[in-house]
């Protein structure tokens, strides 16, 4: 047992001094993503902070921020002579934590122009989902509704797949621009309620080395 515990402790050590030994990168990224359970799209921001183990592998973590908004009519209420849709909104606010591998394939530059990668990435992820609804009579039901307002945390195991392709502006420049999509699966929940946030996944980022 202790022979074991000796070997899992040296890997990981080994392990560590491989990730921090490494050079290093920052990326930012901006586009939007689906989310199956409203089934709207939203907008997507993330940022990553990478350990480059060699020019094919990579390591890192990566966090963002994804906001849905949506509405749902509720009644009708007349102003007027005319009669209005009433609405009670939504807003998802989403904080996925991940931790990435990723491989890519800069042999293929010459071919390509471009830097074909793929990335697979694990990790948890945050909501905080806010309804409200105000306060109106139905002018067709005659029935009056208070105002209401509701927020819950929502919180689950994320994974997502993406491939994407990069380019340099200038083979002297030290920055990257790339294009990547792909999947993420978000089932998120709050007690006995549950919200599947998951769905396509588009973004345009830069990266630029540490």
């Amino acid at each position: 047992m202790k022979q074991k515990l000796l070997i899992i402790a040296a890997g990981l050590l080994l392990l560590c001094q491989t990730i921090f030994a490494a050079n290093t990168e920052i990326n930012g990224t901006l586009g939007t993503s689906y989310a199956d359970n409203p089934s709207k799209y939203g907008l997507d921001i993330s940022l990553h902070y990478n350990w480059l183990l060699d020019p094919y592998f990579l390591t890192g973590l990566e966090s963002g921020f994804f906001w849905v908004q949506w509405d749902r009519k509720i009644g009708v209420k007349q102003e007027g002579s005319v009669y209005v849709d009433v609405k009670a909104d939504s807003n998802a606010y989403t904080i996925p934590i991940m931790f990435n591998a990723q491989v890519r394939l800069p042999n293929l530059q010459s071919k390509l122009y471009v830097v074909p990668f793929a990335t697979v990435g694990f990790g948890y992820s945050f909501m905080i989902l806010h309804y409200s609804r105000p306060d109106f009579t139905d002018s067709r039901t005659g029935k009056t509704y208070d105002s209401d307002s509701i927020t819950k945390l929502f919180k689950g195991l994320s994974w997502e797949l993406l491939f994407g392709v990069s380019l340099k502006p200038a083979t002297d420049s030290k920055v990257d621009f790339y294009a990547e999509c792909g999947y993420r699966k978000l089932p998120l929940k709050s007690g006995d309620l549950e919200l599947d946030m998951s769905g396509f996944l588009l973004r345009f980022g830069v990266r630029y080395p540490l």
